[in-house]
């Protein structure tokens, strides 16, 4: 874990989301907007297919093909 420093403009966000009013709100929903899009970038991650992934497909693919012939 580490420790960022954000500056969050108080009265715009408050104005957007009325809840989002005091300093432990904002920090709250930021934590949560983080944890959000980590969990994003994992999944992303893991739906992407290796090189190899995408040759062994192909290759099976094209043996399945050419095995109707």
């Amino acid at each position: 874990m580490c420790t960022v420093t954000v500056k969050v403009d108080k009265a715009v966000l408050s104005g957007i989301r009325p809840e989002l009013n005091t300093t432990a709100a904002i920090r709250q929903w930021a934590q949560q907007q983080i944890d959000l899009r980590i969990q994003q970038m994992v999944l992303d991650d893991d739906e992407t297919m290796t090189i190899e992934e995408a040759r062994e497909m192909t290759l099976a693919a094209v043996r399945e093909e050419y095995a109707k012939l």
